[in-house]
């Protein structure tokens, strides 16, 4: 039988998942008629489809293939804000706001310099340039973030988060740290009133979680965690045929997701549930958009008590179900199969998916830059949705995004509590990691110090020796 999460009130980190239903909503906040329509346009993009080889009645091609177009709103493409409408006089002053957002640069700072801030920052890349402007940069080592400052044009470079967050230049912070170390750098970026967008999780559990989110909404500032699947177009066209009732009542949500990593690195992760597990899950939910009712969870620990392999069963009202396997020893399909009465909808990679599968056509929505665009990580361009909603939101005065809002990630903390639990995971494991972290971080700044200084020393001695 599965386990009923008992309701407790908040903030207790043990909190029902059904104290978030409210804020399951798939209406946006309140906005102005212009900024909803943009709002809407923008995450439908890739609704309206081109067929490849339009008129073409060749039977012998077994699927055909729709190629949906990603465009992004506000682009050099000529349009105008009153569509030929001569009477503007009312619409004067929010067309003028309109254009004064449009010309304002988001301006990024990058905590720290990582192999996922590389892809974020080539994600930037392909947006228009004037949206979106990398200012500092912070890394342990001084020379990785000069590397990296070389790459993108940085203007400031810094081997101190503190530093980073009293720069007066920078609007919002893109932070991506291994995952124990979300939560504080979060608490400080929020202190220096920047913006922030975090790599999922947030935080470790869910007290932690409330305490970050409601020093955010206390202080006005946003702040999103960042799963950046809710805001690619194939998840928006997927709630689109959803939402139409293209694949009747909508029964199972079936997600595998793995790939064989270091018993050292996992550890530092947080566990196969914190790195791998949250995709599913998010898919889940996106796809039912409630709060499930019942979460039963097994799996396999390390000697660390850390989770290497996961399998998790959620249940919906009406018998429905999302089941969820990660595993960190062994690669497995990694895909998405949302199974209706009247159809399904198959998602190769579904934490990025370029391609939605159905029974009788294959919907495809190419990233921008194409394939000569390389990012480390799959699919990683897609990131740049995931930017432009952020800045969209920070120039509309929102201090969530409604693609995952603040509520979502209480209940997914909530969630990820009740799935340790079952699972056995340690709290112990997580004190130990971020000592680890805390302890290398400082003798990597130590390193670097000595180095430059070394560096220093041996340029001036060089420098007398030519003299002499």
């Amino acid at each position: 039988m599965l386990r009923l999460l008992q309701p407790i009130k908040l903030p207790s980190p043990k909190s029902c998942p059904r104290n978030y239903l409210h804020g399951l909503s798939t209406v946006r906040v309140k906005r102005s008629s212009r900024q909803q329509h943009a709002s809407e346009s923008r995450h439908c993009r890739g609704i309206h489809h081109i067929i490849r080889g339009s008129g073409s009645t060749n039977m012998c091609r077994p699927r055909p293939r729709l190629l949906h177009i990603n465009r992004f709103n506000g682009g050099n493409d000529g349009s105008t804000g009153n569509n030929g409408n001569s009477d503007n006089s009312k619409n004067n002053s929010e067309d003028y706001k309109s254009q004064t957002d449009e010309s304002r640069t988001l301006r990024w700072g990058i905590a720290p310099v990582s192999l996922m801030a590389n892809d974020f920052a080539t994600a930037l890349s392909v947006l228009p340039p004037h949206r979106h402007e990398i200012v500092s940069c912070a890394a342990a080592y001084r020379s990785h973030a000069l590397a990296f400052a070389d790459k993108y044009e940085v203007r400031n470079v810094y081997t101190s988060f503190e530093d980073l967050a009293r720069c007066p230049s920078v609007d919002v912070v893109y932070i991506s740290p291994l995952n124990p170390l979300h939560c504080e750098l979060c608490h400080l970026m929020l202190n220096h009133d920047k913006h922030v967008l975090c790599e999922k999780p947030i935080c470790m559990s869910e007290s932690k979680a409330e305490k970050l989110l409601r020093k955010a909404q206390a202080r006005g500032l946003f702040l999103m965690e960042g799963m950046w699947p809710r805001c690619v177009p194939a998840y928006h066209y997927l709630r689109h045929q959803i939402l139409r009732n293209r694949l009747g009542d909508v029964q199972n949500v079936h997600c595998t997701l793995g790939l064989p990593v270091s018993q050292s690195k996992l550890a530092l992760y947080g566990g196969v549930t914190s790195d791998f597990g949250v995709y599913g899950i998010q898919l889940a939910l996106w796809v039912y958009r409630e709060v499930p009712e019942k979460v039963r969870a097994t799996g396999k620990l390390n000697e660390e008590n850390v989770d290497v392999v996961a399998n998790i069963e959620l249940a919906f009202s009406h018998n429905r179900w999302a089941n969820i396997e990660v595993s960190a020893e062994e690669k497995l399909s990694n895909k998405a199969i949302i199974q209706g009465k009247e159809g399904c909808i198959k998602m190769a990679n579904y934490w990025c998916p370029t391609r939605l599968i159905t029974e009788d056509t294959d919907y495809e929505f190419p990233l921008p830059g194409g394939e000569e665009v390389i990012t480390h990580y799959h699919n990683r361009l897609g990131m740049c949705y995931e930017a432009e909603e952020v800045r969209n939101c920070i120039l509309n005065g929102s201090t969530q995004s409604e693609l995952f809002n603040h509520n979502e990630s209480r209940l997914l903390a909530n969630l990820m509590d009740s799935i340790h639990a079952q699972l056995g995971v340690g709290r112990s494991t997580e004190v130990y990691t971020k000592f680890k972290l805390e302890h290398d971080s400082k003798n990597a700044t130590e390193a670097a110090t000595d180095r430059d200084t070394s560096e220093t020393v041996n340029s001036k001695t060089k420098k007398k020796g030519a003299g002499s």
